[in-house]
């Protein structure tokens, strides 16, 4: 395996490592809810025309139902600056420009020590995000969601990897990717519900290839 491979594996790690802790502290029984698939044909999510690289050899989703209002789930989500109170393993993080969260808008964050620079190149308040991400070769864009639907706010993030290292160990960095998304929207799912004080654990969703 090369460098640029285990840093791109410690990459994923960091966000994997920062959701099983959440899970482990608050003990919360429907972490397993959501569901991981790479998206069929014509079923990409979108973001003001946005989507991820459909020809890249690693794409992947994971999806949950959130038990919490979508401003909470929103505003949670894109608040970089206080990604700490809920994921300290992948910080600091910090927003580089000053406002909310807007096309262009650029953001560190520093999952295992390294530091990764995102730009925003697409948003609409409290529907979707996406940005994109070069890091160690790899070009990546991830791109998220949120839809208001009975009984809390649908969650769906999707990612894109292409790049020499990936092509290096397709199958290695799917996986990776796989649990990095499926740990990150139950993160996301935890933290709201538990400041909501919603039920957990009652409801999840799935999505379709």
């Amino acid at each position: 395996m090369t460098s640029r491979q285990k840093l791109v594996r410690e990459l994923v790690r960091g966000i994997a490592l920062a959701a099983v802790a959440a899970a482990t502290t608050l003990s919360v029984p429907s972490v397993a809810a959501a569901h991981t698939t790479r998206p069929g044909n014509g079923a990409y999510q979108e973001c003001g025309g946005v989507t991820v690289d459909k020809s890249a050899p690693v794409i992947s989703r994971a999806a949950v139902l959130i038990e919490a209002p979508l401003r909470t789930v929103w505003k949670l989500h894109t608040d970089i600056d206080a990604w700490a109170t809920w994921i300290p393993e992948i910080t600091p993080a910090r927003k580089k420009t000053p406002g909310p969260l807007r096309p262009g808008s650029v953001f560190e964050w520093s999952p295992q020590n390294m530091k990764v620079t995102s730009t925003v190149t697409t948003v609409e308040p409290t529907r979707c995000v996406a940005w994109e991400a070069p890091v160690n070769g790899i070009d990546g864009v991830h791109l998220w969601t949120f839809k208001q639907v009975r009984g809390g706010v649908l969650a769906t993030t999707e990612e894109s990897w292409a790049g020499a290292p990936v092509e290096a160990d397709i199958p290695g960095n799917q996986a990776s990717l796989d649990a990095g998304l499926h740990d990150w929207v139950n993160r996301l799912k935890s933290t709201a519900e538990a400041r909501t004080g919603c039920a957990v654990g009652s409801s999840s969703a799935r999505t379709s290839s």
